[in-house]
Order: structure tokens, then C-alpha cells, then sequence
């Protein structure tokens, strides 16, 4: 009789255990299967930085201590490369660059450099601006295209040319053609002989040879080979 009021002990006390056992299991099971509570925090809580070399008003007015007048400011001195470079923006005060020395970044180094291309840029445009506009007010004189005379033709008298009786490199005076004044030019024969070789040539016709002009009164052989290869008698 005692042994049987055992047997319903025995039994709950199997009951029990096996329940607790798969208890066991499945904590176990959870535990091993469950992520990490503190895999996902680091991502989830990363601070998004400002970089004060590339944003835009609105994103510079979320810094602290940062309205929009102060943010227009920072546009107008970019760009930065320190907090410190930073301070001298007008109106950023000590307090306020402590306030957001953690939240703010000074741009990647093709920022930088794209700033300062722009205004090198700007500078350069400047400079060929000027030194295109200089040559047109250089060329546009109307003697300009009067430079010298044409092969054979004779030159405009000047007065520097007639006082010193000479002619510009490569002139030859057509003794057939010229006025007195152009004949004045050559070396000797001064206003009185000028108007004799045009007496000649009105009384005999024009020179057949340069020679024929020492056949004028006052021009002989000493003046004629002063002027033999500044004359000729045909274009």
C-alpha cells in the first residue's frame, strides 16, 4: 500500500522537471538566436556633421547659436579651413564656435581647391579682358595704312625729308613725273636746278635715259653720280 501513494509523487516530480528542462531549452535557443541589443545603437545614434565650406543656409542655420544672418555671413567668407579660420566670420563669437566645434566639418581638400580655381578664374578673365581691349585703340590711327610709299612711286614730300635731301631706302623719283618739290628731295639739286630738269623737260620731252638729265643747265657728272640710283625715267 505505501508503495502505491509513491507513484503519483514520482510522476509530477518527472512532470516538472521535463517542463522545466524545455524551459531551459528554449531560453537557450532565444538567447543564441536573438541579435545584440547593442549592435544597431552606434548607427542609430551617428551625428550627422555640418561642413561649413559647402552647406547651404538653411542647413547652417540648424548649428546652434547660428541664425540666418549669421549663416549668410559664413557663405560670404568661404571658404574655411579651421575653427579657428572660422571665428573671423563678423558676429562668431567665442561661445558660439565652442557651441558647435562638434558639430561642423571644413569641407574635403576639392572643395578648397574649387574655390580657389573659381576666383583664379575670375582673375585671369579680368586680365585678358584688359589686355585685349589696349591693342584696339592701338591700331585704328589712318596713317596706319599710309605706311610708305608703293614700289616706285614716289613718296609724300615731308620737311625732314627736304631739308636733308634725302630719300626713304628703295625710292627712285621718276625725273619725268616728279614736281619740283619731289625733285628737291635729291641730294644736290635744290630748288633752282628742280626747276631747270622741269624747264627741260617741258622744252624737249621727257628723258629717254637717266643720263639725258646732265644734259640740264647747273647738273653735272659730281652731282649726277650723286643721284644715279635714285632716278628713272619710267614706272
Amino acid at each position: 500500500m505505501k508503495e502505491k501513494n509513491m507513484t503519483p509523487t514520482r510522476n509530477a516530480v518527472a512532470r516538472l522537471s521535463l517542463t522545466m528542462l524545455t524551459a531551459a531549452f528554449l531560453i537557450a535557443a532565444y538567447a543564441i538566436n536573438a541579435p545584440p541589443a547593442q549592435a544597431q545603437t552606434p548607427a542609430q545614434g551617428k551625428k550627422s556633421l555640418v561642413d561649413v565650406n559647402s552647406a547651404d543656409l538653411k542647413t547652417l542655420e540648424t548649428l546652434p547659436g547660428i541664425g540666418p544672418v549669421l549663416a549668410q555671413r559664413i557663405i560670404d567668407g568661404r571658404p574655411y579651413k579651421s575653427l579657428e579660420d572660422l571665428g573671423k566670420a563678423k558676429g562668431m563669437s567665442q561661445a558660439k564656435l565652442d557651441a558647435i566645434k562638434e558639430d561642423v566639418i571644413f569641407g574635403s581638400a576639392p572643395t578648397l581647391a574649387t574655390e580657389t580655381a573659381k576666383k583664379a578664374k575670375a582673375a585671369k578673365s579680368t586680365t585678358t579682358t584688359t589686355a585685349e581691349s589696349k591693342p584696339q585703340q592701338q591700331t585704328t590711327p589712318a596713317t596706319a595704312q599710309q605706311t610708305g610709299p608703293k614700289k616706285d612711286q614716289a613718296a609724300p614730300l615731308t620737311s625732314t625729308a627736304r631739308a636733308s635731301g634725302t630719300l626713304t631706302p628703295g625710292q627712285k623719283i621718276n625725273i619725268n613725273k616728279a614736281t619740283a618739290a619731289e625733285l628737291d628731295r635729291l641730294p644736290g639739286i635744290g630748288p633752282a636746278k628742280a626747276k631747270a630738269i622741269i624747264d627741260y623737260r617741258n622744252q624737249n620731252g621727257d628723258f629717254k635715259t637717266i643720263e639725258d638729265i646732265q644734259k640740264v643747265k647747273g647738273i653735272k657728272a659730281g652731282t649726277f653720280s650723286r643721284i644715279v640710283d635714285l632716278i628713272k625715267v619710267n614706272d
